[in-house]
């Protein structure tokens, strides 16, 4: 078969038929299973791999971090003494349940790596070879991860049970093979309205594209206005519960993280909004959880602790899910999935929900839209001193506002710091208004650079250089062509992305 391109309608229509084919796909794999054990087993696992995910952070022993974390999972170099001897450690830390947890996670992912291994997916191998990559490709993962959580009360329709030692065996192969080309799939289809010039490249083993676009930053993390970690240093002190050091993660760290959330954001007055009655809800539940990890109760009793609290009937929906599509998935925050007549929930799965809840609760308000803002700008202040620009202290020229001023080697690099919100789950949910937000905003930001290209003779006085070069820094990532425009995701790269700018137009 030879190389071809698609553009056009062709590009569309075959992005289009692959999106069916491969939700279609994840629904059928699953219809064998009984969805009751399924949920069982598969948030089991999910637990193991959140567990794992947030070692790095816990231990102190580096003897032990360097042997777990440089450990070889693929099959023909695992060494069997070496993990039982690491196993036996992690017990002694964690205890034994939590030992067996990882036993069974670490031999599923060896036997997953030499499975993608081969069927030839050589840069899935690669993020699986060894305990240190797998931890990073989990993370890249975990939103498709949990997203299949979400469907199997609807997707599993069978009688088949799951066996717990082959659970990330049928998983993971439906969030990497279908999970991760899905959502692909919907990025092309969003670039393919977005770029004139767009194409799909054809080839033997399936197809690329000619643009790409990412909301995710270099710790898979989505954009938010303001993220805890700009915020809580600022809060007022906590008086925080002991946790004990034998638990990755527990009831108590649950409670101290909502204590974290409101102190953080108490100078937005989160406690005035929806999330104050969420949170009780979440701290009473903390109360009720078995092995420190899980939450099961009835619907009827959610219920009443909602009103208990005052949660409204539109909120307390939020907390539990069922989706019928894997893209609506993909996009879900919930507490609580269905489980054999109850619901059923743990401490991570409330930490997301109720964390994803407070963006919803403070978006809307007035003085957070404005103060995040000036921390935006101070973030990308502090990134630039680390790059070796010189930030320097203007605010106003003639009464001219600025947001950023920063200089390096004669050249003053005018920022514009954007923070218009684009939501990421619009790619997916709701594209046409992904589409005309995108182009709305890309043209705001272009008559941005041309209003400041205007006013650069401000500049050239008041700090002595004769050059003056215009930049846009958004706070969520949109799709454009413009290379003057980039994300704070992208920060990193701004003085290898600002030299390549410089240099093109001094050569032209």
């Amino acid at each position: 078969m030879k190389s071809t391109t698609l553009t056009g309608e062709n590009a569309v229509k075959l992005i289009e038929s692959q999106l069916a084919q491969h939700a279609g796909g994840v629904l059928e794999a699953l219809a064998m299973f009984e969805p009751h054990a399924t949920v069982r087993s598969w948030f089991e696992t999910i637990r193991a791999i959140e567990e794992l995910i947030n070692l790095p952070g816990e231990i102190d022993d580096e003897v032990l971090a360097y042997a777990l974390f440089g450990l070889d999972l693929e099959p023909r170099k695992l060494d069997p003494r070496r993990l039982k001897f690491l196993l036996h450690y992690l017990g002694y830390y964690y205890g034994a349940a939590f030992a067996q947890r990882q036993k069974v996670l670490l031999l599923q992912l060896s036997a997953m790596q030499h499975s993608f291994a081969m069927a030839g997916h050589i840069p899935v191998a690669i993020g699986l070879s060894t305990v240190a990559h797998a931890i990073g490709y989990l993370q890249s993962r975990r939103r498709h991860l949990m997203g299949l959580l979400y469907i199997v009360p609807q997707a599993c329709k069978g009688t088949s049970r799951m066996a717990d030692l082959d659970t990330l065996n049928w998983m993971l192969p439906q969030a990497e093979i279908s999970g991760t080309t899905i959502t692909g799939l919907l990025q092309q289809r969003a670039m393919s309205e977005l770029h004139d010039d767009f194409k799909l490249y054809i080839e033997p083993h399936g197809f690329t594209a000619s643009h790409h676009y990412s909301a995710l930053d270099d710790m898979f993390l989505e954009a938010e206005r303001v993220p805890i970690i700009d915020v809580a240093s600022d809060a007022a002190p906590i008086e925080y519960e002991p946790v004990r050091s034998d638990r990755v993660f527990s009831a108590a760290e649950l409670r101290n993280q909502v204590a974290l959330m409101e102190a953080a954001f108490a100078e937005f007055k989160l406690e005035d909004t929806a999330f104050a009655g969420l949170a009780s809800v979440v701290r009473d539940l903390s109360w009720q959880i078995d092995d420190d990890f899980w939450v099961t109760i009835s619907p009827q009793d959610l219920d009443a602790l909602a009103d208990k609290h005052g949660v409204s009937h539109p909120h307390r929906r939020l907390l539990t899910a069922s989706c019928a599509t894997f893209v609506a998935a993909l996009n879900c925050y919930a507490a609580f999935v269905p489980f054999e007549g109850a619901l059923r929930s743990s401490v991570t799965s409330l930490s997301r929900f109720l964390y994803n809840f407070k963006n919803v609760c403070l978006y809307s308000k007035r003085r957070f839209q404005i103060r995040s803002g000036f921390i935006f700008e101070q973030r990308i202040k502090d990134e630039l001193s680390k790059q070796g620009f010189e930030v320097r202290p203007i605010k106003r020229i003639d009464r001219k506002e600025f947001d950023v001023v920063a200089t390096r080697g004669g050249i003053v690099f005018n920022i514009q710091c954007k923070n218009n919100l684009v939501d990421p789950s619009w790619i997916d949910l709701d594209p046409a208004r992904f589409i005309r937000t995108n182009r709305t905003l890309e043209r705001y930001y272009e008559r941005a650079i041309i209003k400041e290209r205007s006013r650069e003779e401000l500049l050239k006085n008041h700090l002595g250089m004769d050059r003056v070069e215009p930049f846009v820094i958004t706070r969520f990532p949109i799709v454009t062509s413009n290379p003057r425009i980039s994300s704070l995701s992208q920060i990193r790269e701004f003085s290898i992305k600002a030299d390549a700018i410089l240099s093109a137009n001094t050569v032209a």
